[in-house]
C-alpha cells in the first residue's frame, strides 16, 4: 500500500489473515501502534519479498491510481514473474475506489487531446485484463469509472458499497454541533465551509463548528475561528482514537470536499465513521457514496456555480435544526463493512483460520 492509514491497521486485524507491505506514511498514522504482520518496504524490497514468500494472492493499489500506476505495473509484473520462476500459480486482486472519469485522470485541469486519453485508457484497461484476475468496486461510481476502459470487463468483477458497519454510540448532551475531520485543504472544502458558517451561527443559535486535522490552511483557519471562539475551535491534528471520539460527538459531520485537478473524494473514511456512530452527514456530489447518502435522508449539495456557500450553509441549518435519529442511521448499515465483504470476495473466502504467516496472501494496497 503506498500510504499507511490507521483505518488500515484495523481492518488488517479484522480481515483476511495478510502480510502487509506499505511505501509510506498517512498524517492519520501518528499515535496508533503498528501491529505484527506489517512492514514498511521500497519497491525493491517489496519485489525480494515476492521471491522469498509462499504467498500467491497479491492485493495491489488499483490502476486509475495514476501517480501510482507506474509502481503498480511493476509490483504486478514482479509478482507474476516470481510465480513463474518459481512454478507456482500466482492471482493478483485489486479494490477499485477511483470515480473520477479517464479524461480527468489524464489531463487534470487541462484538458488533454481525446486521442491522449483514448490512448491511455486503452493502455491502462489492457494492462488491468492482462495482470489482475479479480477486481472488487467500492461504488457503483467506481464501477462505472473503470467500466469506462477498454478490456476490464474481461475480469472477474463484484460491485460492492463501502458503508461501515453500526457501533454503539451514546448520543451526546451537546449544543448543537458539527465537526470536519480532514486535512485542512482546499480540496476539502475547507474554505467553503467557514465562509458558510457566520450564516449558519445566525439562523441557529449555540451552534458549534469544530475543525479537526492538519495542513496547509491551518493557521488560516485557526486564525478565522479566533473571532469566535464560543462557535468555531480548531484543534488541528489529532490521533485517530480521538478525532473519532469528537466525530462520535457531532450532530453532523460537515464534508464539504471539491473536485481538485485529478483528486475527487471516492469515499471518505471520516464519512464511514461518522455513519458508523449514526451521525447525520452534510457532503457533496464528490463522493462515491452520495447516492446512498441522499436516498437515506442525509444532505448531499452540488459544489458547482456561485451559490455552493449559500447552499452548503443552508444544509446544515436543516441538519441541526433535525437531524436524522441516530438509531435510523445506523440501522440503515449493513451487518459487515462494505470493506471486509469486498476483502473476503477478493480472497475467495468468507472465513478463514489464521494460518503461518508463510502462507498468508501479501495486500500492498489499501
Amino acid at each position: 500500500m503506498p500510504e499507511l492509514r490507521a483505518a488500515h491497521i484495523e481492518r488488517h486485524r479484522l480481515g483476511t489473515p495478510a502480510e502487509l507491505l506499505y511505501l509510506g506514511t498517512n498524517y492519520d498514522l501518528a499515535g496508533t501502534p503498528v501491529a505484527g504482520g506489517i512492514q514498511r518496504v521500497t519497491v525493491a524490497g517489496a519485489l525480494g519479498r515476492f521471491f522469498r514468500t509462499n504467498a500467491t494472492t497479491l492485493e495491489v493499489p488499483e490502476p486509475l491510481w495514476m501517480r501510482f500506476w507506474p509502481k503498480h505495473v511493476v509490483l504486478v509484473v514482479g509478482f507474476r514473474a516470481a510465480g513463474v520462476l518459481r512454478r507456482r500459480a500466482h492471482r493478483v486482486v485489486t479494490y477499485a475506489m477511483e470515480n473520477n472519469d479517464i479524461a480527468t485522470l489524464v489531463g487534470g485541469r487541462r484538458a488533454a487531446p481525446a486521442w491522449t486519453v483514448r490512448a491511455v485508457a486503452t493502455l491502462i484497461g489492457a494492462t488491468a485484463r492482462l495482470t489482475i484476475d479479480r477486481i472488487a468496486f467500492a461504488s457503483a461510481a467506481s464501477r462505472a469509472a473503470y467500466r469506462a476502459l477498454p478490456f476490464v470487463d474481461g475480469i472477474e468483477q463484484a460491485a460492492t458499497i463501502e458503508l461501515p458497519r453500526a457501533v454503539a454510540a451514546t448520543p451526546p448532551d451537546v449544543p448543537p454541533t458539527c465537526v470536519f475531520v480532514g486535512a485542512m485543504e482546499h480540496r476539502k472544502g475547507v474554505r467553503a465551509l467557514i465562509e458558510a458558517w457566520p450564516l449558519v451561527e445566525a439562523e441557529v443559535p449555540g451552534a458549534r463548528l469544530v475543525l479537526v486535522g492538519p495542513g496547509p490552511l491551518l493557521d488560516e483557519t485557526s486564525a478565522w475561528a479566533a473571532e469566535s471562539p464560543s462557535t468555531r475551535c480548531v484543534v488541528g491534528r489529532l490521533p485517530h482514537t480521538e478525532a473519532a471520539r469528537v466525530l462520535r460527538s457531532a450532530t453532523a459531520l460537515v464534508a464539504p470536499s471539491v473536485p481538485d485537478g485529478r483528486w475527487r473524494e471516492q469515499i471518505g473514511l471520516p464519512i464511514k465513521e461518522a455513519l458508523a456512530a449514526g451521525v447525520t452527514i452534510v457532503t457533496t456530489e464528490q463522493t462515491g457514496l452520495a447516492g446512498w447518502l441522499r436516498d437515506h435522508g442525509h444532505e448531499v449539495v452540488g459544489h458547482a456555480g456561485t451559490s455552493f456557500t449559500r447552499r452548503l450553509s443552508r444544509a446544515i441549518v436543516r441538519v441541526l435544526r433535525a437531524p436524522l435519529d441516530r438509531d435510523q442511521v445506523r440501522a440503515s448499515l449493513p451487518e459487515t463493512d462494505g470493506r471486509l465483504v469486498a476483502d473476503a470476495w477478493l480472497h475467495g473466502a468468507t472465513a478463514r483460520l489464521v494460518a503461518d504467516v508463510a502462507d498468508r496472501p501479501i495486500q500492498a494496497q489499501s
